[in-house]
């Protein structure tokens, strides 16, 4: 049978996603789990590759198993065997043919900076920390330009193939407190495009761009002054959608 999981992960100490011969990962370790509870080889399919350092708190998965108990002898015993810093949150079986990753229609990231003068070690796992101040007016009117079919060539590369245009649903800015959250649900995106599109957008914080200069590198995909990337560990992927 096919099983969909839904996995929430802190890649704090994790080297990316994807399984990789002698680094810890986080497919590595789901792997790892199923083959101890099934005692043959499991492989799994993902609805994304999150970069080295990512979290995600509805990371999709699915794998194919013979398994003579409940689904939820499964999911208590995969959370049991694995590590602390991952947790399977849902499990449900699906048809034969289900893909996480070809399947999905919208994907959802948030990215979380911490915005005071000075930084706060306990938020230091899952946020970058900004202590000068930022224009977020601007940065929300930079946000508003991804909206809707871009291409994003100046923001990132095709993890596979060389299409570079993808539909933008949601993109925005808010502030809570000390905390600044960029929100951006697509239905896909470029290898390294929200930390990118993040550190674009801090320059137009900084006033060092402008968004006008920001819109006009959207139409051009001119990468010159786009980015930084921003540091991964601010990224979280929030949901799939299907």
């Amino acid at each position: 049978m096919r099983v969909k999981a839904i996995v929430a992960y802190d890649g704090t100490g994790y080297k990316g996603f994807q399984i990789h011969k002698d680094v810890p990962t986080i497919q590595g370790e789901l792997e790892r789990v199923l083959t101890q509870l099934t005692t043959v080889p499991i492989r799994i399919l993902a609805a994304g590759r999150t970069d080295a350092g990512v979290h995600a708190e509805g990371q999709v998965i699915a794998f194919d198993l013979i398994w003579r108990h409940s689904l939820g002898n499964l999911h208590r015993g995969m959370n049991a065997l694995l590590p602390e810093q991952i947790a399977i949150k849902r499990l449900e079986r699906v048809v034969e043919d289900f893909h996480p990753r070809f399947d999905a229609v919208r994907r959802g990231y948030r990215y979380r900076i911490y915005r005071a003068a000075v930084r706060n070690p306990l938020v230091s796992r899952y946020s970058l920390h900004v202590s000068e101040e930022l224009s977020v007016p601007a940065m929300q009117r930079a946000a508003q330009a991804l909206l809707g079919i871009h291409d994003f060539r100046a923001f990132g590369s095709p993890p596979q193939g060389d299409v570079t245009i993808r539909e933008v649903f949601e993109a925005s800015w808010q502030r809570m407190d000390d905390w600044l959250l960029f929100d951006i649900i697509a239905n896909a995106f470029l290898y390294r495009m929200v930390r990118i599109l993040v550190g674009t957008m801090l320059r137009v914080g900084y006033n060092s761009l402008t968004v006008e200069n920001f819109q006009e590198m959207l139409r051009t995909g001119d990468r010159r002054n786009a980015g930084p990337a921003v540091a991964a560990q601010g990224l979280t992927l929030r949901a799939v959608a299907y």
